[in-house]
């Protein structure tokens, strides 16, 4: 336990539930968070805390001065403050999760092409973790999982099978962790790593490919969507207000221009981001 002052706070009351926090470790270690599980939830509950005592008197002073009945005012600002620090409380927690889906995602992206460096390395004839060394000079979370074998074996002294094997329970993609545990099979049992390598490579590209091909569809798929919902979809409603404004009244030509000058491009840019997202291609 730290000796950091919400940890002392805090701590005493986290660590009899330890035991419940299992899957929370193993994400953080999948997320590639060195935190301390005590440290990382202590923190997490005081900033819960701030954030319900400042949405209380924020939402209090606001509430009183909009209502006539204080006492509804501050119900209601209890409400929105237990609202408030619940989300900052379930952010924390899911935080390790949703970077180690992300990491799984990137690492994933990399893999097909990360196996074939991998091959041409391993037939030179190089000792394994020569290959691990080379691979965690290229950029990439795969060369950042490389880094760690690597410097496992170097710097602490660990063989190279034992942080191998640490490295695949510790990956955030399942693949990746298939692909070490096959290295690590080859390597302890013996067989040829050259001809392991190739098959994964050829494996692991024809998945690229079917994902590949699945993100053209739904570059297509979206594609209609947003020519039909945001192009048609707009022009035809300027066209409408058009002729609809004479009849109506109003600020029509207000209303036309936060269409094409904010609501488009908002649409626009949200489109390029899931796509860029949707993406199977390294980033």
């Amino acid at each position: 336990m730290g000796d950091k002052f919400y940890t002392k706070i805090f701590g005493s009351v986290i660590s009899p539930y330890l035991d419940y926090f299992e899957p929370f470790k193993v994400q953080m270690k999948r997320a590639r968070m060195d935190n301390d599980i005590i440290d990382y939830l202590s923190i997490v509950i005081l900033f819960s805390f701030i954030a319900f005592a400042v949405t209380m008197i924020i939402s209090s002073f606001f509430l009183t001065i909009i209502t006539t009945y204080g006492l509804y005012a501050y119900t209601f600002s209890i409400i929105i403050s237990l609202i408030v620090s619940s989300i900052v409380f379930l952010m924390g927690y899911y935080y390790p999760a949703l970077r180690a889906a992300t990491i799984k995602k990137r690492i994933e992206k990399e893999l097909p092409f990360a196996t074939i460096y991998m091959t041409t390395t391993a037939s030179s004839g190089v000792q394994s973790v020569e290959v691990f060394k080379i691979l965690s000079l290229k950029k990439g979370e795969i060369g950042k999982e490389c880094e760690r074998i690597y410097r496992n074996v170097k710097m602490l002294g660990m063989d190279l099978p034992s942080s191998i094997s640490k490295a695949a329970n510790n990956t955030a993609s399942p693949r990746f962790a298939e692909l070490l545990w096959g290295m690590l099979s080859i390597i302890t049992r013996g067989g040829s790593m050259e001809e392991y390598l190739t098959g994964k490579s050829k494996e692991f590209m024809s998945m690229y490919r079917r994902m590949l091909q699945e993100y053209s569809q739904q570059v297509t798929f979206y594609t209609e969507i947003y020519i039909t919902l945001i192009i048609v979809g707009s022009l035809f409603f300027i066209i409408l207000t058009s002729i609809m404004s004479p009849m109506s009244g109003g600020n029509i030509l207000l209303i036309q221009t936060l269409l094409i000058f904010f609501f488009t491009p908002i649409i626009s840019l949200g489109f390029l981001v899931l796509l860029k997202n949707l993406s199977p291609m390294e980033t």
